[in-house]
């Protein structure tokens, strides 16, 4: 496994590259200053299988640098690194593919968990603080509407708004599946309406759009596919 590291600082650099090979002494870690540098490597073929990107660089916006990499690699797990819980930020990088958004006052241990979960492909990793920032955002923009009467707004059914219930509860698809008694395929095909319906692109979305219809709880760091 071989992990890039893009971060204009080198103090920040070293101090991320420490961290990933104590979490990962297996892995090879790449560090790029930039954002061009870190295009060269993807554009020259050098093995990647994960990007931790900083949010500020001075060549290119870090959300730039994402829809860079997903137009060239559109299965490389990217997590975004900032000092910014900005809520429309975050939810653009969610929107663009990023994999996580952790702010770097994050522990070691829960970048080793992002990264892990990123790696799998079963969900995206968000620090407290920015989900805590989304969910505000959402209680604050469907103040003036009221929960009540959210599902019909949305023209969800009642097998979708059960599905979406059980995610807000951070409930897996497997999970979903057996406690509605519903195949896998069936519990995905439901998510995508219900996602199409939303006007969401994942999984952390759906969750805090279920939060703003009160119909579930403020979803944890960790929202599982």
């Amino acid at each position: 496994m071989n992990i890039l590291i893009v971060d204009d600082h080198a103090l920040v650099r070293r101090g991320l590259h420490h961290v990933v090979k104590e979490g990962f002494p297996d892995a090879g870690v790449t560090e790029a200053e930039s954002a061009s540098a870190a295009l060269e490597h993807v554009h020259n073929g050098v093995e990647i299988d994960l990007a931790l990107v900083d949010v500020r660089m001075p060549d290119l916006d870090g959300l730039e640098l994402l829809r860079a990499i997903k137009i060239e690699k559109p299965d490389l797990p990217v997590i975004m690194l900032s000092t910014y819980d900005n809520a429309p930020y975050v939810k653009r990088a969610l929107a663009d593919g990023a994999s996580g958004y952790l702010l770097k006052d994050a522990t070691p241990e829960d970048l080793a968990q992002a990264i892990n979960v990123a790696l799998s492909g079963s969900g995206n990793v968000l620090s407290p603080r920015v989900i805590q920032n989304l969910f505000e955002e959402h209680e604050a923009s469907g103040r003036d509407h009221g929960a009540n009467g959210r599902r019909g707004e949305y023209n969800l059914t009642q097998r979708e708004h059960d599905i979406l219930e059980l995610l807000a509860e951070g409930r897996a698809n497997r999970e979903i599946a057996q406690h509605l008694y519903l195949s896998e395929k069936t519990v995905k095909a439901h998510l995508a309406a219900i996602f199409r319906k939303l006007g969401v692109t994942n999984r952390t979305q759906a969750a805090m759009m279920a939060v703003q219809m009160g119909v579930g709880p403020v979803p944890g760091a960790l929202v599982h596919e």
